[in-house]
C-alpha cells in the first residue's frame, strides 16, 4: 500500500475483531513511531504496549468506558517524555544508573523526589512541546497500522492521572494518547473533507 492510499484509507476504528495482533506487527508500528521527526531531534516519546486483559480493563475504566479500548487486542499508550529536553538531567541520571546508585525502576518510582524545584519547573515547561511531537509519532502509528490492514483510534478523553498511576510513571513522563489497535470489525465511510481551495490562504 503506498502512502497516499494509506492516508485515504485511515479511519477512526471503534469496533474490533478479536483476531490477534502479532509481535512483529506491533514492532512494525513502533518502528514507524521511532522514525518520526521531532523538534531538535528530541524524540520526546515513550510507548507502553498493553495486551494484558487486567491492565487493559483498568485503562478502559479510566477512559469513561470507551468500549473499543476493551475490545481491541492491543492498546498503545503514547506518552510524552520531558526529560528528553534536558541534557543536564539526562547525564546526571545516567551517571546514577552507571554507578549502580539507582536502578531504572528506582528512578521511575521516586519521580519528583529526584528533582529539585527548579528542575521540576524546567521539565514542566516542555510538556506542550513533548505532546506536540508525540502527535507526529502517533500518526505514524496510525498510517503504519492502516498499511497492515489494522485499525486504530486516537483517544484523548481519559483520566491521565489514573493512567500515570497504573503505569507507575515518573513525573517527567505523562500519557498523551490511548491508541487501541486491531483488525476492524467495520470500516466507517470517509467523512467529507474541505476542498483544497478552502484550506489555502
Amino acid at each position: 500500500m503506498d502512502l497516499m492510499e494509506a492516508i485515504r484509507r485511515r479511519r477512526a476504528i471503534r469496533k474490533f475483531r478479536p483476531d490477534k495482533v502479532t509481535t512483529e506487527q506491533i514492532e512494525f508500528l513502533l518502528e514507524a513511531a521511532r522514525l518520526a521527526p521531532s523538534g531538535v531531534n528530541s524524540q520526546p516519546w515513550k510507548f507502553k504496549v498493553v495486551t494484558d486483559p487486567a491492565l487493559k480493563e483498568q485503562v478502559f475504566l479510566s477512559s469513561k468506558n470507551q468500549y473499543h479500548i476493551k475490545q481491541a487486542p492491543v492498546v498503545i499508550i503514547v506518552c510524552g517524555d520531558t526529560m528528553s529536553y534536558s541534557k543536564t538531567l539526562k547525564e546526571r541520571f545516567r551517571e546514577l544508573l552507571d554507578n549502580g546508585v539507582l536502578s531504572q525502576e528506582d528512578i521511575h518510582k521516586m519521580g519528583l523526589d529526584l528533582l529539585t524545584p527548579d528542575e521540576e519547573k524546567e521539565l514542566v515547561k516542555y510538556r506542550e512541546n513533548a505532546a506536540f511531537n508525540t502527535a507526529i509519532a502517533t500518526e505514524h502509528i496510525a498510517l503504519a497500522a492502516t498499511s497492515l490492514g489494522l485499525g486504530t483510534c486516537w483517544i484523548h478523553l481519559f483520566d491521565k492521572e489514573r493512567v500515570s498511576e497504573l503505569l507507575g510513571l515518573p513525573s517527567w513522563i505523562f500519557p498523551v494518547t490511548l491508541m487501541p489497535v486491531g483488525y476492524p470489525e467495520e470500516i466507517p465511510e470517509p467523512k467529507p473533507r474541505k476542498p483544497l481551495n478552502d484550506i489555502m490562504l
